[in-house]
């Protein structure tokens, strides 16, 4: 994990979230008419491109909640490849374990602000009801992206799946409209690593998707949804 700092002195070294945090320190919308004894200690971090949040096999005592940025959720696999399952968007919370360890890594895609909740504080009876409400909430969106992904993984084609993952970050990010402009927070390795495919093969769903009509691309990162219509069928 890394030290929380100000934004614009984003390090990468590792540490543990500081055991005292003032519960003032709360994300936006985490806030409620609650007095404050009744709601859960937190601690604002910020992280860097690429830096690690936490580690596989390391101690889970905290979940997060994401304010911005992107957070990729991965695990390597015994020959050396590196699955992503998931990516958080704003007002996602993840680090939720069933055991004491992190059964996969947490990075921020780029930069990254995040609000750290310690895990006991959560389940303490003293906290509020809008907050449990909006954890139980978070908590049941996070395995509907599951299910979405296992489903999206169980596709044929290559251009389905890119398709399916198109529509869902537009779905999430409000860009769901037809001539909706996508900006993608993740390079093509990472929409590799999450769609089970090579870079090239996802590359080459690109060209495909634009050649067709169904998207046009204004940088590698910047893809305007010209036909949704199109792209919904192709994921159907």
């Amino acid at each position: 994990m890394l030290t929380p700092i100000p934004v614009t002195e984003l390090s990468r070294m590792k540490h543990q979230p500081p055991l005292a945090a003032r519960s003032e320190q709360l994300a936006p919308r985490m806030q409620t008419s609650e007095p404050e004894a009744f709601l859960p200690a937190s601690v604002p971090m910020n992280f860097g491109r690429n830096a690690e949040i936490y580690a596989e096999d390391e101690t889970a005592g905290y979940v997060y909640k994401l304010i911005s940025g992107v957070v990729r959720i991965s695990k390597l696999l015994p020959d050396g490849r590196r699955q992503i399952s998931a990516f958080h968007l704003p007002g996602d919370m993840f680090g939720f374990e069933v055991g004491d360890l992190h059964h996969a890594s947490a990075e921020a895609v780029g930069s990254v602000k995040v609000v750290a909740f310690k895990w006991h504080s959560l389940l303490s009876a003293t906290a509020s009801n809008d907050f449990v409400h909006e954890l139980l909430n978070r908590t049941m969106i996070g395995l509907r992206q599951t299910q979405d992904h296992l489903l999206l993984l169980g596709r044929k084609t290559a251009l389905e799946r890119l398709a399916a993952f198109l529509l869902e970050l537009a779905e999430r990010s409000g860009q769901d409209s037809q001539d909706s402009v996508l900006d993608l927070a993740m390079p093509r390795h990472d929409i590799a690593d999450y769609l089970g495919l090579t870079l090239e093969t996802v590359s080459r769903m690109f060209a495909e998707l634009k050649e067709n009509g169904t998207i046009r691309l204004e940088s590698a990162r910047r893809v305007h949804m010209i036909n949704m219509d199109k792209l919904k069928a192709m994921a159907a």
